[in-house]
């Protein structure tokens, strides 16, 4: 009944209705250069989940047969109640942060990896899984809750997160290489489909490592911004953004995910200054106002969930 909710939710905002779901919040942008504690968009939407939770505060994921800690939930979470502690210093919320944090740093693999534990079918993935998107948002975490408790284990454990970015999804990384440079694969599926809003998450948790002098992340980020600056064009389709690549079957984003591609790249532009951040985020903010542009995209989703169920 829940995922029926959701799914009508979703449906409604095509035609402009907003959606109150607690996974369709557009996260804006907040970035600050001269702040570090401030993550790239606000997430204190994030922290106001009603549950479940585990018996230690850990937020818990539904699943068909009960509920598990999903790493992204955990923390997008966990980023919003650290926005909250930023800016009324409220020792609950960091309190809540750190929970997260304790849990990222307690269950890496020996690699530095998070495993995802929830299937994702549309991809070809079973469990377990790892997840770029995963490493970059559990780095952003371990920084933030290691800068503001002075405490360099945190630090630690998210210089170990870097391994898996460094490696090709064949041979269990979360990296695809291309001749633009690496992408940094939200699902390591093969063959690769090349999630932009995950690629994005990726890369923010490489620039919060580099910010903390790590040369190797350094490297990374330099990369990945050149593949995202190239590739930028193949996601555009005229009156819309793609979620994901290859095009056949087409998929293009939801009315959320298209806003959040548009939030990602301000900041991306912040953060660079690259000008084909600032075009593409002009340009899809521009689709936004014509209904009929989310409208056209509904019987290419329609066709592509119906090729993949």
């Amino acid at each position: 009944m829940h995922n029926l909710r959701r799914s009508i939710s979703n449906l409604l905002q095509y035609v402009g209705v907003e959606s109150r779901d607690y996974y369709h919040a557009v996260p804006t942008v907040i970035h600050d250069r001269t702040d570090p504690l401030a993550y790239y968009v606000d997430f204190r939407s994030r922290a106001a989940y009603p549950g479940p939770f585990d018996p230690s505060g850990l937020p818990l994921t539904p699943i068909p047969n009960g509920a598990v800690v999903f790493p992204t939930h955990l923390a997008m979470y966990a980023l919003g109640h650290l926005e909250l502690y930023h800016r009324a210093k409220t020792e609950e919320s960091l309190s809540r942060a750190r929970i997260c944090a304790e849990w990222l740093a307690a269950n890496q693999q020996a690699d530095g990896s998070w495993m995802v534990t929830i299937p994702k079918k549309e991809f070809g993935l079973t469990v377990p899984f790892r997840s770029a998107m995963v490493q970059g948002l559990g780095m952003s975490v371990l920084c933030r809750v290691g800068a503001v408790l002075g405490e360099s284990r945190y630090l630690d454990s998210a210089v170990r997160a870097l391994e898996p970015l460094g490696r090709d999804t064949a041979d269990d990384g979360v990296t695809t290489y291309h001749d633009a440079g690496p992408f940094y694969e939200e699902y390591p599926c093969r063959p690769a489909c090349h999630v932009l809003n995950g690629f994005v998450y990726a890369l923010w948790g490489l620039h919060d490592l580099a910010q903390q002098n790590s040369s190797y992340a350094q490297q990374l980020w330099d990369a990945g911004v050149k593949t995202l600056a190239a590739w930028l064009p193949r996601y555009d389709i005229g009156y819309w953004s793609l979620y994901h690549l290859p095009e056949t079957p087409r998929n293009p984003a939801t009315v959320p995910y298209h806003r959040l591609h548009i939030n990602q790249l301000a900041a991306m532009h912040l953060l660079t200054s690259e000008p084909v951040f600032k075009k593409y985020e002009d340009r899809w903010r521009g689709y936004l106002s014509s209904r009929m542009n989310a409208l056209r995209t509904l019987p290419a989703k329609l066709r592509w969930r119906m090729a993949i169920f």
